[in-house]
């Protein structure tokens, strides 16, 4: 499984020489046309949040802690390893006994054993990204009702290319964790970067492809 990591991130499916050069063409032609351009377009972010009301809601009915972010969440039942949904992972093998999630939050482990199990599943086409810290939650996406009402949580973001692309992930996450399909749609997502929105507008006002 290749990682690669900053004070912020850790990354999947990185160096990704397909991305790396469609933002890059992307700035280039924002800064320049002030438009959205299909590199915008086509670009979606997955995002799943540890506090999301969602994922909060089903890993509690699924019996996986209180959903309230401490670090006993999971507590010693596991022995040391993340929880294991659907009767096992393949996660060990990559992580081991040096994985302990008792030292993270409640809300980040979670996040952390949900990277790395659909890296394991996905492979090279699995390109996302997992905070290392709590960030600044940016509610641009839909739906709305499902960010977090903290001002900061830990946040997944996984990148796809087309609406196609973007429910499957989102069936993906479901399949992960052992949930309904139905409960996909309550996973936000967005398109393009919301640090270009006062320049772009808001992308729901985009061309639809």
């Amino acid at each position: 499984m290749r990682t690669v990591e900053d004070d912020l991130w850790i990354y999947f499916g990185y160096p990704n020489e397909f991305w790396r050069n469609k933002c890059t063409v992307c700035r280039e032609k924002v800064g320049t046309l002030k438009v959205p351009v299909p590199e915008c377009i086509d670009c979606w972010k997955v995002e799943i949040w540890s506090q999301s009301p969602w994922f909060v809601e089903e890993m509690v009915s699924a019996g996986y802690g209180s959903g309230d972010g401490g670090a006993d969440s999971y507590g010693t039942n596991h022995n040391g390893r993340l929880p294991q949904p659907g009767g096992g992972s393949c996660i060990d093998g990559h992580l081991g006994e040096s994985w302990h999630p008792g030292s993270l939050s409640g809300g980040q482990d979670r996040l952390y054993w949900l990277a790395f199990e659909l890296a394991a599943r996905y492979g090279s086409a699995f390109v996302a990204k997992v905070s290392k810290h709590p960030l600044q939650v940016v509610r641009t996406g839909e739906p709305l009702a499902q960010y977090p009402c903290s001002p900061t949580d830990n946040l997944l973001m996984i990148y796809a290319t087309s609406v196609k692309e973007r429910e499957q992930i989102r069936q993906a996450v479901c399949h992960a964790l052992g949930l309904d399909a139905s409960a996909a749609a309550d996973i936000p997502v967005r398109r393009g970067c919301w640090l270009y929105d006062p320049i772009l507008g808001p992308w729901q006002s985009w061309e639809k492809r």
